[in-house]
């Protein structure tokens, strides 16, 4: 991925909206990139650290901490904006199914680049909020599923248990 790639994928990242050109080439100074083989670990589950990742090529499991595939990643992305933002342990275990591409921003590079740049925290945190409304809804949603089909095997089980 060249320069000019990278700076239009960061762009298109939700936590990174709204920022300048400029602003992202400072965000991609300040990074590392980082090439990880299969089987490498990004993160792990309930430990702190202050590093933002960036997935940019490959693939990624993100596991619970017991190990149970929550999902993969494959598409350009943000990983571990809340602990590095929060200061809060990892929810997941993150690694490289295949050779991956990531780059990486530490909590202190990005604290440079705020105090250089204020307007860089408050589009952040702008867009970390809008971040966190979309994850609540679509968390309340598959709640409100989960409850549906909850509510329909229970009536099942009741009829089943009547019947016999």
């Amino acid at each position: 991925m060249d320069e000019v790639e990278l700076s239009s994928a960061l762009m298109r990242i939700e936590l990174f909206e709204g920022l300048e050109y400029g602003q992202i080439e400072k965000i991609m100074a300040s990074a590392e990139e980082r090439v990880l083989a299969p089987g490498d670990v990004v993160c792990e589950a309930q430990t702190i650290d202050d590093r933002l990742t960036v997935f940019l090529e490959g693939k990624l499991h993100i596991e619970s901490g017991d190990g149970v595939l929550l999902s993969d990643v494959t598409q350009v992305r943000v990983l571990g904006e809340m602990g590095m933002l929060l200061g809060k342990a990892r929810s997941s275990r993150v690694l490289a199914d295949t050779e991956t591409k990531i780059l990486e921003l530490t909590g202190e590079a990005l604290q440079e680049l705020v105090e250089e740049d204020p307007e860089v925290a408050q589009r952040m945190l702008t867009n970390l909020c809008s971040l966190l409304y979309s994850r609540m809804f679509d968390v309340n949603q598959e709640i409100e599923e989960l409850r549906t089909e909850r509510d329909a095997l229970r009536a099942r089980v009741a009829e089943l248990t009547a019947g016999a």
